[in-house]
C-alpha cells in the first residue's frame, strides 16, 4: 500500500467537505457558548439581582406570612416570571452563540452521507480501535488538563475569598450577594481564559487529525489528476482527431475561398460569389492555422495577399460564415478586383 505523505489538494478537501468531513472542535463550540454565557450574567447582573431582590421581599413579606394560604398562588406566579425573565434572554443569546460556534467552523454544509446508515459504526472492533487510539488518548490528555487547571482555579479564587467571606458575617444581604456575585464572576472570568486556551489547542490538533486523515500518496494524486485533466493518452488523441477535423475543413474552405489576405500573425480567406453576393469570411486562424490557411491557398492557387492592415481588422472584427461590414467594402473591393485580375 502507498504511502501518504503528500498533502491534500484542495480538490480533496472539497470532496471531503461534501461528505461532511470537515474540521470541528466540539470545544470551541462549547467555549463559544460559555463565555457568551458569562458576560450575559456580567451584563445582566444588576437586573437578575433586582428581580431576586423583589422576589425576596414578596417571600418575607408581613402578607405573605400572616396569610401563607391565600398568597402563595401570587408568590408561585412572582417566582415563575422571575425565572422567565432571568433565565430566558441569557438562554436565547447563548444558544444562537452555540449556533454561531460551530458554523464559524464548518460554514453551511449540508452533508446528506452522514446520516446514511453505516454498518461499520456497529462493528465492535472498529468502535474498540477508536477508544483505544491515540486520538483518543490525546482527547483523555487535553479533558484531564483542563479539570487539573479549573481546580487549581477553583482553589486559588477560594482560598483569596476567604478571609473577606469570614468579614461578611454580619453585614447586610445585600452587601454578602454582591461579594459572592463578585467572587463568581472572577472564577468564571478566569475560567473562560481557560476555556479558551485549551480550545484553541483542541481545534489546532483537530486540524492537524484531520488534514493528516486527508493525505494523499503518490498514486492518489495521479489517480486525482487523470480525473480532473483526462488520460494524457486519450487526451493526445482527442487534440490529434480536433485538428485534423479542423484542418481538414480548413482545406475545403479555402480551396472555395476567392482570395486570401494575410499578415504575419493572422490570415483570412474571403468568398464572393457575384453581385448578388456580399464578401464573407470562410476561413480565418492565427498561428498554425494562420499558417495552414497560407499553405493551403498556394497549393490551390488562390490569390494571396500581404496585407497586414485589413487582414488584422477582418480576423478582429468579422466571424466565420459572416458578411464583411460596410466601412470595410472599398478595400476589400480592391482586393477582389485585384484577384480577378482586374487591375
Amino acid at each position: 500500500m502507498a504511502e501518504k505523505n503528500q498533502d491534500p489538494t484542495p480538490k480533496r478537501l472539497r470532496d471531503a467537505r461534501k461528505k461532511g468531513e470537515v474540521v470541528f472542535s466540539s470545544d470551541v463550540a462549547s467555549t463559544t457558548v460559555f463565555a457568551v454565557g458569562v458576560i450575559m450574567l456580567w451584563l445582566g447582573g444588576g437586573l437578575i439581582f433586582t428581580l431576586l431582590r423583589e422576589l425576596w421581599l414578596h417571600a418575607t413579606s408581613t402578607t405573605l406570612l400572616t396569610r401563607p394560604d391565600d398568597r402563595f398562588g401570587e408568590l408561585l406566579l412572582h417566582t415563575t416570571e422571575t425565572l422567565l425573565w432571568g433565565t430566558l434572554p441569557i438562554m436565547a443569546v447563548v444558544a444562537v452563540a452555540g449556533i454561531l460556534g460551530s458554523l464559524f467552523q464548518v460554514g453551511g454544509v449540508a452533508a446528506w452521507e452522514r446520516i446514511k446508515p453505516d454498518v461499520n459504526r456497529m462493528n465492535p472492533g472498529e468502535g474498540l480501535k477508536r477508544i483505544f487510539s491515540t486520538r483518543s488518548l490525546v482527547n483523555l490528555l487535553k479533558m484531564l488538563l483542563k479539570t487539573t487547571l479549573l481546580a487549581a482555579l477553583m482553589y486559588v479564587v477560594v482560598r483569596a475569598y476567604v478571609d473577606p467571606a469570614m468579614k461578611l458575617g454580619y453585614a447586610r444581604p445585600a452587601t454578602m450577594l454582591s461579594a459572592g456575585a463578585q467572587m463568581v464572576l472572577t472564577m468564571f472570568g478566569w475560567a473562560v481564559v481557560i476555556y479558551v486556551v485549551m480550545a484553541l489547542l483542541d481545534y489546532a490538533h483537530e486540524h492537524y487529525e484531520f488534514m493528516k486523515q486527508q493525505r494523499m500518496s503518490i498514486e492518489d494524486l495521479r489517480q486525482e489528476h487523470k480525473e480532473v485533466e483526462g488520460d494524457p493518452i486519450n487526451r493526445s488523441r482527442r487534440r490529434s482527431a480536433h485538428f485534423e477535423a479542423v484542418y481538414f475543413t480548413l482545406a475545403d474552405r479555402v480551396r472555395m475561398a476567392s482570395a486570401v489576405i494575410h499578415s504575419a500573425r493572422t490570415a483570412v480567406a474571403l468568398q464572393y460569389l457575384g453581385e448578388n453576393d456580399l464578401p464573407r469570411v470562410i476561413a480565418r486562424g492565427e498561428g498554425d492555422i494562420a499558417a495552414q490557411i497560407r499553405r493551403i491557398s498556394s497549393e490551390a492557387l488562390i490569390p494571396t495577399e500581404f496585407e497586414p492592415q485589413l487582414a488584422e481588422r477582418l480576423y478582429e472584427e468579422v466571424p466565420q460564415d459572416q458578411a464583411i461590414p460596410r466601412a470595410l467594402y472599398a478595400p476589400v473591393a480592391k482586393l477582389l478586383r485585384w484577384a480577378q485580375g482586374q487591375e
